[in-house]
């Protein structure tokens, strides 16, 4: 019944830390896990509702759907995809806000003295490389060229110190730069009332509350042909559509805020929306760069791209969880279900995540979520004779499957089979069925 439903996931809520603790467990002793790695990135689950509530709650949508309430997920996942652990955070938290809680239960799950936190721009604020700092981790992050300072964007476009790395035999067309940066990187911690203070003559007005400190970094600079193709084709494919709706402003408004707003200038004394030329140029100047941040020197710049491709797993597996596990829109409303909701995808996209990886180990294949989740649920039996005496006879059985069951260590399916063969092969029970 949909009671019973509502009832597990009551328990799944309840038993959500006990599942992480078990999961880490297990992947720490049946994948080849590196637990001071991690990918971090964030995303919003929206709900077919305008009822908030304490984690149901409006904020910025990353599917822009900013007229229905949200909660706000934190996920980690390992060098092999597989997730690690996530947590679950009002829909109005900010990005940069989640990353401290989602490593501090890393450190807990494995002991951990030191991580490599790999994120994306929006966790690139100086409070979360602060704390990785101070706490003893590494990281890498990207680095928005075009919000930098004028200072480094001159010195990133500058010919100087760039190290070509690929270029075209026949033509001698440069397709590859790269470029290393050394800067010093400020941030501030909150400096602890109780501890003793240095004999300092003091001064007159309140006392400091922080103190700044400074960490060498070095900022990974490339460039590459293939990148700056990309970025020139989004452009312009973004600056056709918004010529088209110059004459259309409230398509135009809609544009705005999905963030496409960089080209546009209005006019205020007439409103009219035009494309900025001047824009438009100043994005030219950054196609085909990128920038990636890392407090580990020791890392070349290979080696920081290297890891930070690694966080199209996470992407990757939040796609997977908004289709085919269909974890939004959720259709649940209290705080309770809403975490046992996310628990059961957590739980679903692991099992997906490690049968992934024993494919790929064991097989040498890559095989997609989708794949392997109508490999599961297209067979079928048909069942001839009258119970009990019955034939089973499984059907509809892919390679896939066959693969999978002989991975997983499960006996053999046969053509005609006994209820018990079947059920001892399976662990499905078909007499209730059949009575």
């Amino acid at each position: 019944t949909l009671d019973m439903l509502y009832s597990v996931l009551d328990v799944l809520a309840e038993s959500k830390e006990d599942l992480i603790a078990f999961l880490a467990v297990f992947f720490d002793k049946n994948t080849k896990r590196q637990n001071a790695n991690a990918d971090y990135d964030v995303t919003t689950y929206s709900f077919e509702s305008t009822k908030w509530g304490e984690l149901r709650m409006f904020g910025f949508s990353k599917n822009h759907k900013n007229n229905e309430v949200q909660v706000v997920m934190g996920l980690l996942i390992d060098n092999n995809g597989i997730p690690v652990t996530y947590e679950l955070f009002p829909g109005n938290t900010m990005d940069q806000n989640t990353l401290q809680a989602a490593v501090e239960r890393l450190k807990q799950l494995y002991q951990l003295e030191k991580i490599t936190v790999v994120a994306d721009r929006g966790l690139n604020s100086k409070d979360n490389l602060g704390y990785l700092c101070t706490a003893g981790h590494d990281f890498v992050v990207s680095y928005t060229l075009k919000k930098s300072s004028d200072a480094f964007k001159a010195l990133a476009l500058d010919l100087a110190g760039w190290t070509v790395t690929a270029s075209d035999k026949e033509t001698g067309e440069v397709l590859r730069m790269e470029k290393v940066v050394e800067e010093t990187l400020a941030y501030q911690t909150l400096i602890d009332p109780k501890a003793p203070q240095p004999a300092e003559p003091r001064k007159r007005g309140r006392p400091k509350k922080y103190e700044t400190h400074t960490v060498p970094v070095n900022i990974h600079l490339t460039w590459s042909a293939e990148r700056a193709a990309k970025d020139r084709s989004d452009r312009e494919r973004m600056l056709s559509k918004l010529a088209k709706k110059l004459d259309k402003p409230y398509q135009l408004k809609a544009s705005v805020m999905l963030g496409v707003n960089q080209y546009l200038e209005m006019e205020l004394d007439t409103a009219n929306w035009t494309i900025s030329e001047e824009k438009v140029l100043e994005s030219q100047k950054y196609d085909g760069y990128y920038a990636l941040i890392t407090n580990n020197l020791e890392l070349t710049t290979d080696s920081v791209v290297a890891i930070y491709r690694g966080l199209w797993r996470i992407e990757e597996s939040f796609s997977i969880l908004k289709t085919d596990l269909e974890a939004t829109p959720a259709f649940v409303w209290t705080d309770q279900h809403i975490q046992g909701h996310f628990a059961l995808c957590f739980l679903a996209l692991s099992l997906l995540r490690y049968l992934q990886y024993e494919v790929k180990e064991q097989l040498g294949q890559e095989v997609s979520a989708e794949r392997l989740m109508d490999a599961i649920a297209e067979p079928r039996v048909i069942v001839q004779g009258v119970y009990p005496l019955v034939t089973v006879t499984p059907t509809e059985i892919s390679q896939l499957y066959l693969d999978l069951s002989q991975l997983l260590g499960m006996k053999k399916l046969k053509q005609n089979m006994t209820l018990t063969q079947f059920r001892s092969a399976t662990k499905l029970n078909l007499v209730n069925n059949l009575k």
